[in-house]
């Protein structure tokens, strides 16, 4: 088949997290046995027509479903950017976007690499923050307090981000970055910084963020105290990688996807 990948972001545009890291993970595997093209908002309108066309962002990228002979809806959130449109099919990436949008489709999980992202035997000397955005200015102190460097993972390639994370006693992010942290068997605090449009983002159930798109969301205010805590827990807590490796297998969530389009 020839696919169509749209979203809002590729990676070309912000190389870490978000619907840019989704669309290059499904894009490597469609790859193996299918002709691939990718689209971000900005760029020039892809040639030829499409059997299949995987859209997110709809608001961004739905034009491009008249290319396509059918076409999946992927919403990845709640905020306006990820509306579903109508498509063939909808698809959800959380009981919560499921809900919020009145779903009439499926819930389809994140889809990780886990032989990308993958742990090694090594010294554990980073306190990680893995996103691109600002804010959370304590944290940097609570590294101190444990003992642990700082490091900001914002605008690394993935390579050098799992070089970092491998590295990592604790990691705090969302979304699908604490899905690649978890991968990589970092302890991870769902953390994130979005004041001034979004609720408070520490979610302490870590598991049971999997509803909530691992976003945070639905949490409590992060302070330095209780993130401070919550890197002691989650690390008395220890790896998640088998939970990535149950829920999140990026062969496994691919074949749904190409189930659901035909």
């Amino acid at each position: 088949m020839r696919i169509l990948l749209a979203a809002r972001y590729t990676s070309k545009q912000r190389p870490i997290g978000g619907v840019q890291s989704w669309i290059d993970t499904i894009a490597a595997v469609l790859r193996e046995n299918h002709e691939v093209v990718t689209w971000g908002r900005g760029e020039a309108n892809p040639h030829g027509r499409f059997d299949l066309g995987i859209i997110a962002n709809w608001c961004d990228s739905g034009h491009l479903a008249a290319l396509c002979d059918k076409t999946i809806s992927v919403s990845h959130g709640i905020i306006e950017p990820e509306k579903p449109g109508p498509a063939d099919v909808q698809l959800f990436t959380s009981e919560k976007g499921h809900e919020y949008w009145k779903g009439n489709g499926d819930i389809i999980r994140q889809p990780i690499s886990t032989d990308f992202w993958s742990p090694v035997d090594c010294e554990k000397k980073y306190l990680t923050r893995f996103s691109y955005r600002a804010g959370l200015g304590f944290v940097p102190q609570i590294a101190q307090s444990m003992g642990l460097e700082y490091r900001h993972v914002r605008s690394e390639t993935p390579e050098a981000a799992r070089d970092i994370l491998r590295q990592s006693a604790v990691a705090l992010c969302t979304g699908r970055a604490a899905l690649e942290a978890m991968a990589v068997g970092v302890p991870v605090v769902i953390c994130d910084h979005r004041r001034g449009y979004m609720p408070p983002l520490m979610d302490i159930d870590t598991l049971g963020s999997a509803a909530r798109n691992y976003s945070g969301r639905g949490g409590i205010e992060p302070t330095m105290l209780n993130v401070l805590k919550a890197c002691r827990d989650a690390i008395k807590t220890g790896s998640l990688r088998a939970h990535v490796e149950r829920h999140h297998d990026v062969r496994d969530i691919t074949n749904q996807l190409l189930k659901s389009g035909v």
